[in-house]
């Protein structure tokens, strides 16, 4: 069996995979129908801003959600410490 670390390492985790509430499905429904809708009232040029304001806005979301995990690994490693120094 690996370890956590080997797993982490060669990206065998289920982090991609994690449950989702029926209520965060919910919302992603209405999200997309919102966004559907909406995309196909705009015109072309409309549609390449739109296109290109929702990469933007998911890299920015990206990059805050790898911030979160690495703080909250540091602070997993900072417990983990602090239990074993006593």
């Amino acid at each position: 069996m690996k370890s956590a670390i080997e797993k982490i390492f060669f990206g065998e985790t289920d982090s991609l995979n994690l449950p989702v509430t029926k209520e965060w499905k919910k919302i992603a429904e209405q999200s997309s129908a919102v966004s559907d809708e909406f995309f196909e009232s705009l015109d072309d040029k409309q549609k390449e801003q739109y296109n290109e304001l929702y990469n933007y806005q998911g890299k920015q979301e990206a990059d805050r959600i790898l911030q979160i995990y690495k703080e909250g690994f540091k602070l997993g490693l900072m417990l983990a410490v602090e239990t074993i120094m006593g």
